[in-house]
């Protein structure tokens, strides 16, 4: 809180009146960190440009919110606590999720997606972004970690042959019904 303190050039008792405790600073600083990157999503998002092409700047607009926060990612355990923070951080994860979402129905219902449950896609594109994110090496270049991403996001990584072997066991299958998946949309 010290550094905090100096950084912002106001006493100690003026940070711990907005911020009781260092908890409660981080999770001011990381609730106005998603709020902005929602903000930046749903700009995204909110043109006449094809579906496939809004999943595409949701993951460069990921990514680059991200390229200097790196370790944002990795700090964050709040979901998986009890309580207020977890619910509060929910609520704001679940907004992010509803984005990508709808997003990749709109993509489905285009025909740039295949019928998938969108809410496991989401959660999925996700974790693939969150991967890229954390994994990234020195010399890594964002659009071409952008092309990975979204390139193994709308392909898949197998080739013809190995959907072929995969695909026949999940064809029977009949697509899940519920919130979020393409059967309910």
């Amino acid at each position: 809180m010290d550094d905090v303190v100096q950084a912002c050039g106001v006493g100690k008792g003026t940070l711990y009146r907005y911020f009781p405790s260092k908890q409660a600073l981080y999770l001011a600083v990381m609730f106005e960190g998603i709020e902005r990157l929602r903000g930046a999503l749903e700009a995204a998002v909110a043109t006449d440009e094809p579906p496939a092409r809004k999943i595409r700047h949701i993951v460069h607009r990921t990514l680059a919110y991200f390229w200097d926060r790196r370790l944002f990612f990795s700090l964050h355990r709040n979901e998986y606590r009890g309580g207020g923070e977890a619910r509060a951080w929910l609520r704001h994860r679940e907004a992010l999720s509803r984005l990508v979402q709808h997003t990749l129905e709109g993509a489905m219902a285009a025909g740039h997606v295949r019928r998938v449950n969108t809410r496991i896609a989401t959660e999925m594109l996700f974790g693939m972004m969150r991967g890229v994110n954390r994994y990234r090496v020195e010399g890594d270049r964002l659009e071409e970690l952008v092309t990975a991403a979204v390139c193994t996001c709308m392909r898949g990584v197998g080739t013809p042959t190995g959907r072929r072997i995969v695909v026949q066991p999940c064809a029977a299958r009949p697509l899940p019904r519920g919130p979020g998946s393409a059967a309910s949309a």
